[in-house]
């Protein structure tokens, strides 16, 4: 079961309350009122499920830790845009524009999936299907609360597993 602290800021304006709720906290609040949620990069309601909880958790990551701008995220990035012959769509895609990089190597691509509802090895199958496609600078799988990480090793044009991203820039 989730337990979440709620800090609020309450301030007294002409007999009104105001509370002011910090955006994760909010986020569930949402949950618990209706069944969907905003997503802030494709700026629309979407189906609050498992799995896209840990894709918005992982965009936030991205946003306030890392240092993505958001512009350069994409979410349900369609494989089709490179390759027409696929269907595939990424849970998320970091462009790398500002290196002048194209569609196909993007600085970071994500794959997200709902506790409980892959393994790791079945997680590792789906990414190499996008990697025929996409050539990321790193990689980033998310297994509800579980994260790996990795970074392409240039020379030897292998993944190498690292702790952490490193901050966008």
């Amino acid at each position: 079961m989730l337990f979440v602290r709620i800090f609020a800021i309450l301030t007294a304006n002409a007999g009104l309350i105001t509370v002011f709720i910090p955006l994760r906290v909010n986020y569930y609040i949402q949950h618990m009122i209706h069944d969907t949620i905003f997503d802030p990069i494709r700026k629309k309601e979407v189906p609050f499920t498992p799995e896209e909880k840990v894709r918005l958790e992982a965009v936030r990551y991205l946003v306030d830790v890392v240092k993505v701008p958001e512009h350069l995220i994409a979410v349900e990035f369609p494989l089709s845009t490179i390759d027409p012959k696929t269907a595939d769509r990424v849970d998320i895609v970091v462009h790398n524009f500002r290196a002048g990089a194209p569609l196909e190597k993007p600085w970071l691509l994500v794959e997200c999936k709902a506790p409980g509802e892959y393994t790791w090895p079945v997680l590792q199958q789906q990414l190499n299907k996008y990697l025929r496609v996409l050539t990321p600078n790193y990689v980033m799988l998310a297994l509800g609360d579980a994260v790996r990480y990795f970074e392409l090793d240039p020379v030897t044009r292998r993944f190498k597993k690292i702790e952490r991203l490193p901050e966008f820039g």
